[in-house]
C-alpha cells in the first residue's frame, strides 16, 4: 500500500485572513487548479486555528482562575491539530513547520504544544481519559502517561479510591 505523496503548504495572515503558499512544482507535479488548492487549504488551516484559539483560550481562562487544566482540554486542543493534519493530508498537503506555524498563530509555546501532541498520539479517544484527570498529572512524562491510560492501569485505580 502506497502513500499518497504530500506537498508543503504555508499560510500567512494578510487582511484578517490566511494566506496560503506552495512550491511551483506543487503545481506543476499535481496538476490541479492552483487557487482552488490555495483556497481550499487557507479555509481549512483558519477554521482549525479559529478552533484551537478558542480551546487555547479556554485553557488559559482556567489558569487564570487558578483552576487545574482538565487533561480532556489538552486531548481535545491535540485532537484539532490532527484534524487538521488529516484535512490537509486529504488536499495532498502538509505544513511546512507545523509547529512554527502553530506557535504563531496560537500564541503558545513549542514544547508544551509538542507534549499536547504527543498526548493526543498516543490516546486515540478521549474517554480513555478521567474526567477528574487534570494536565498537570501528564504534563511530565506525557507518552507514558497516556500509554497508562490506554493501557487502563494507574489513573483507573485512582480513580476507584477516590469514589470510595
Amino acid at each position: 500500500m502506497s502513500q499518497k505523496k504530500l506537498y508543503f503548504v504555508s499560510f500567512e495572515m494578510k487582511d484578517t485572513q490566511f494566506k496560503a503558499s506552495l512550491a511551483m512544482e506543487t503545481f506543476v507535479t499535481t496538476g490541479v487548479d492552483q487557487e482552488v488548492l490555495l483556497q481550499s487549504s487557507a479555509n481549512v488551516y483558519e477554521k482549525s486555528i479559529r478552533s484551537m484559539c478558542l480551546i487555547v483560550d479556554e485553557i488559559r481562562a482556567i489558569r487564570e482562575n487558578r483552576q487545574l487544566t482538565p487533561a480532556r482540554k489538552i486531548w481535545e486542543l491535540g485532537d484539532e491539530i490532527f484534524r487538521l493534519t488529516k484535512e490537509l493530508a486529504a488536499l495532498s498537503l502538509q505544513v511546512d513547520g507545523l509547529y512554527s506555524h502553530l506557535v504563531r498563530d496560537l500564541g503558545v509555546k513549542r514544547k508544551w504544544l509538542e507534549k499536547v501532541v504527543i498526548f493526543r498520539r498516543y490516546l486515540p479517544d478521549k474517554v480513555l481519559i478521567p474526567e477528574s484527570l487534570n494536565w498537570g498529572q501528564c504534563e511530565k512524562g506525557t507518552r507514558k502517561a497516556a500509554e497508562r491510560l490506554l493501557s487502563g492501569s494507574r489513573y483507573k485505580a485512582n480513580e476507584r479510591g477516590r469514589n470510595h
